[in-house]
């Protein structure tokens, strides 16, 4: 009784294989689309919720796990460069308030010195006026 079968098990392993490449599309496809948005991090919870594949496999397969946390991590050296970024827009911002708030401020210079001359040459008239008064 010492005969070793020899099992067929080639079936199981196509299978396997196929569903393994099938794994890895989803999970492909799932961080193609996180690395397109703008809202969700890259991690194993929303590329396992996005997949459908569980959070489980994606620790246990050596690939994708590697590629989830190579993405992740640079994912986070891009958010911190992003950072200067929003520096950037503040500071313009900023800028932009400031611009606004001189055109105001020489508008209201311009209204002062048109009434400024009018005043003069209202004075003026009434200098001429005077002195006309005087001489009569």
């Amino acid at each position: 009784m010492d005969k070793k079968v020899k099992r067929n098990i080639d079936g199981l392993l196509k299978h396997a294989a196929t569903l393994k490449v099938g794994t890895e599309e989803s999970v492909n496809r799932a961080i193609d689309t996180l690395k397109r948005s703008k809202t969700k991090k890259i991690n194993f919870k929303t590329v396992s919720e996005m997949s459908g594949i569980s959070t489980t496999t994606l620790y246990n397969n050596p690939v994708l796990r590697e590629r989830i946390t190579s993405l992740r991590a640079v994912k986070q050296v891009s958010a911190q460069e992003a950072q200067p970024d929003t520096a950037i827009l503040n500071r313009e911002r900023e800028l932009r308030q400031e611009i606004q708030k001189l055109k105001e401020e020489k508008k209201m210079l311009i209204a002062q010195l048109v009434d400024l001359e009018r005043l003069k040459a209202e004075n003026r008239k009434l200098k001429a006026l005077i002195s006309q008064q005087r001489l009569e």
